[in-house]
């Protein structure tokens, strides 16, 4: 047997043809994976724009100001759609730490994170309470507060002021101040009694969970013995809701009441719309309870068209 030398062969133009066109079509994959300078700018700016909607989003729904909320849109791998126009921006959780994204074109729906930073810890009165009262825990709730209404007379340490007497009557939803109050009460030193008591005395049954109506109440000096808890003079009768059914006769007290949301959930409201010259007068429905500052999601009565509303007062939205 006699060996042969082996032959290589050259490879034909059609192969190297072939080699050519799938080395080409193997980069133009590899470089669709590379995300470009120009997409990753787009994304820059789409994720500026919506940190901006959000914060003032947030800051309107939660009393705040937009830059102590915090926004993580960070994260690369959230791509966010270059949507035609503004972002809806809504809360729908009450955990304060989520933000719904909504975009109609292109359709798209996304959920963001977010944290709340407090400029200032702000105590306000949830009941209004009488000169020479004494301040208890279940009288004050705590809200966040921004450092432009910093005020050198706030309380800042709750304990500071606890069990001691007010010199001066305060509604709901005012600021603690150090002024409210008189020296520390001492086991010595009881109230004073006073010469006259007044008190606001029911005409007739509200019912519970109703926002009370001053037309209801008449105001009255009572003889005997007084309770301590009775609402003053100058309370702000529709700030409150009863919490029990009261009946004719019965005195006011504080006892019986706590803060009324301005706005309750499916209450129908009236509002009007104006664009340019033209004024239209519709009848929304809210989605929930709120109170004043808040922004909320409402029904239009008529067509359903939800639509986005911030509380202004008792019982009045306005259309944003």
């Amino acid at each position: 047997m006699i060996a042969q030398p082996a032959r290589f062969r050259t490879p034909s133009a059609s192969l190297q043809a072939r080699r050519g066109v799938l080395l080409c079509g193997m980069s133009l994959v590899l470089l669709s994976w590379v995300p470009s300078y120009a997409d990753t700018r787009d994304q820059e700016s789409i994720k500026a724009n919506a940190t901006a909607q959000i914060q003032a989003a947030a800051a309107s729904s939660f009393s705040t100001q937009p830059e102590y909320v915090e926004v993580r849109l960070a994260d690369k791998r959230l791509v966010l759609p270059d949507c035609n126009n503004a972002f809806e921006v809504t809360f729908p959780f009450s955990d304060r730490a989520t933000a719904q994204l909504d975009c109609s074109i292109p359709a798209w729906r996304g959920f963001i994170q977010i944290r709340l930073r407090e400029g200032g810890a702000a105590f306000r009165y949830n009941l209004p309470l009488n000169k020479g009262d004494t301040l208890r825990r279940s009288h004050v709730i705590r809200q966040s507060m921004s450092t432009g209404n910093d005020n050198d007379d706030r309380v800042t340490v709750l304990e500071d002021v606890l069990d001691r007497m007010l010199n001066q009557p305060v509604q709901v939803g005012e600021v603690l101040l150090e002024s409210h109050f008189a020296g520390p009460n001492t086991s010595s030193s009881p109230k004073a009694e006073q010469g006259e008591v007044g008190a606001w005395i029911a005409n007739e049954i509200i019912p519970r969970g109703s926002r009370l109506d001053q037309q209801s109440f008449s105001w009255a000096i009572i003889t005997g013995r007084a309770p301590t808890d009775l609402i003053h003079q100058d309370a702000q009768f529709p700030m409150l809701e009863a919490l029990r059914d009261i009946m004719p006769g019965d005195k006011l007290r504080r006892s019986a009441v706590k803060m009324a949301p301005a706005v309750r959930k499916n209450e129908e409201i009236r509002v009007s719309i104006v664009r340019g010259s033209l004024t239209v007068t519709n009848v929304v429905r809210v989605g929930r309870d709120a109170t004043i500052g808040e922004t909320i999601e409402v029904t239009n009565a008529e067509s359903g068209r939800p639509l986005r509303a911030r509380v202004t007062g008792i019982g009045q939205v306005e259309i944003l």
